[in-house]
């Protein structure tokens, strides 16, 4: 058999069939053993044996072969090394992660655990405003801090949530606005304790952050708002939600406002989006129903201002007698497909009592209708979350090089107050119309019907600042009668209320 001289510098062929048969048996060499029982060393032998490679040919493959496997297992022992650190920082890391915390800003600052169980978040809002009032008598012309809240809330071992928020806007001293502790057993049934929201109405639901006009309508003052009490709520299937709460029934930071009460609030609510049961993408079909029952002490009245917070026109005498049982049922609607969102409220409550010998039932109601439109395309479905709208994101947000103007809205709304069953020739202490005893302006003469009419505008810079702009018309049924202030000046007599207000709004 022919062999080839591998060793002369000249035969490159030769070379090459070595290298080949190098390659193949190094390859070969990082197996246990071939196909047929043979080792490496074994073919080696044979190919010697046979006169394929010569004496050197043979050394310089055992050779090489056995630099190959020392350096496979070098790197096998390497690979190994490095898979144990990896695994031991990775136990570091899970050890430390309840301790470690990182920060960060979305919408508000926020400290979150490295397992990410529980945060702790730092948020608030300030509402600057400025209102101006026509005829002059019904308000002075001023500039407001409407509000200045402070906001931690957190989340600790997933499921236990709470929210402590201070009014800062006060003219005396802050005030408590929430405090609550949430438990959330399951995403269908959650417990809340303290001073929170009660679950009526649509548009008080909504946070003063995200109000479609700078205040809410002439049903805000019907319907429960912040109060102290429990609340199982939760949401059983996809787009509905509900919640029973028990109150006092008595308005924020009142345990028993002025007496001991028979019975506090029984408040019940359900609601529902019907794009998102049926899937409707894009849009929003919602349609809510509140209901309470409950009792309050005899001594209280009742009150209502205009939505441009100027006068109030509309004022009772203290219930007198045992105490007044108060029911108010409420239905709430909203339908929104892309920049178009109409929505409205309607709601009634009734008061019955036995002053003396004389027994009395009083009804009032009221309700809204509006229209919006986002200018700029950014959609209503958007900013709907657990059956309330919440923030709206522009498109592209306002810079001062003009690379972006922010979002713009624009809307109109009709509300209307009815409480015709409350008149002057009512039996004192029954529901009687009556002046204010303080205030400025000093309501003499009041009213039982209104209607506003709201015009707003409103320019969202970035998710966290925007600008109002509305005008509100509030027309009479009957005159009221106003005493300006207490410096002798006449009184006045006045069917409307016209304002103009304007808000900055920032929140964090």
């Amino acid at each position: 058999m022919q062999r080839f001289v591998l060793d002369s510098p000249c035969n490159t062929p030769g070379r090459l069939v070595v290298t080949t048969l190098a390659v193949a048996l190094v390859t070969l060499a990082a197996r246990p053993a071939f196909a047929q029982g043979d080792t490496v060393d074994d073919l080696l032998e044979r190919l010697k044996s046979k006169g394929v490679l010569s004496e050197q040919e043979y050394d310089e493959m055992r050779e090489a072969r056995d630099i190959e496997v020392k350096e496979q297992r070098a790197e096998r022992r390497k690979r190994a090394l490095r898979e144990a650190q990896d695994a031991e920082i990775k136990e570091r890391q899970r050890e430390a992660a309840p301790s470690a915390t990182q920060g960060r800003f979305r919408e508000g600052f926020t400290w979150e655990s490295g397992d990410k169980s529980s945060s702790l978040s730092i948020s608030g809002r300030v509402h600057a405003d400025y209102r101006n009032y026509s005829p002059d008598v019904v308000a002075a012309d001023t500039f407001d801090m409407r509000r200045a809240y402070l906001t931690t809330t957190g989340r600790m071992y997933d499921h236990i949530t709470f929210d402590i928020t201070g009014d800062f806007a006060q003219t005396t001293t802050p005030q408590l606005d929430v405090a609550w502790v949430n438990v959330a057993m399951t995403p269908w049934a959650q417990l809340r304790f303290g001073q929170f929201k009660m679950p009526f109405s649509l548009e008080e639901l909504g946070s003063s952050r995200f109000l479609d006009f700078q205040e809410r309508s002439l049903v805000n003052g019907l319907v429960p708002q912040k109060e102290r009490g429990a609340m199982l709520w939760g949401t059983p299937a996809q787009g509905v939600t509900y919640g029973f709460a028990i109150s006092t029934g008595q308005g924020k930071n009142n345990n028993d406002a002025v007496a001991a009460q028979a019975k506090n609030d029984l408040i019940g609510r359900v609601a529902a989006n019907f794009s998102e049961l049926f899937e409707l993408g894009g849009s929003v079909l919602h349609l809510g129903a509140s209901y309470t029952d409950g009792s309050l002490p005899a001594n209280f009245g009742l009150s209502q201002r205009t939505e441009g917070r100027g006068v109030t026109f509309f004022n009772t005498q203290a219930f007198s007698g045992t105490n007044v049982e108060r029911t108010r049922m409420g239905i709430d609607t909203a339908i929104a497909w892309g920049p178009v969102k109409i929505q409205g409220e309607y709601a009634t409550a009734n008061y019955q009592g036995t002053s003396g010998s004389v027994d009395y039932g009083r009804d009032m109601n009221a309700y809204y209708g509006e229209i919006l439109w986002l200018i700029t395309g950014e959609k209503y479905a958007d900013s709907y979350r657990g059956n309330t709208f919440g923030r709206i994101k522009p498109n592209s947000n306002y810079t001062a090089g003009g690379g972006g103007w922010g979002a713009f809205e624009v809307g109109f709304r009709v509300s209307s107050f009815d409480a015709s069953d409350f008149n002057a020739s009512n039996t004192s202490g029954t529901g009687q119309l009556a002046g204010t005893s303080g205030g400025t302006p000093r309501l003499m003469t009041p009213t039982s019907k209104a209607t506003a009419t709201t015009l707003g505008a409103k320019w969202i810079l970035n998710p966290n600042f925007k600008f109002y702009l509305n005008y509100v018309h509030t027309k009479f049924d009957t005159p009221i009668t106003v005493l300006p202030n207490y410096a002798g000046l006449p009184s006045s007599t006045v069917d409307e209320e016209k304002a103009v207000t304007l808000r900055a709004a920032l929140d964090f």
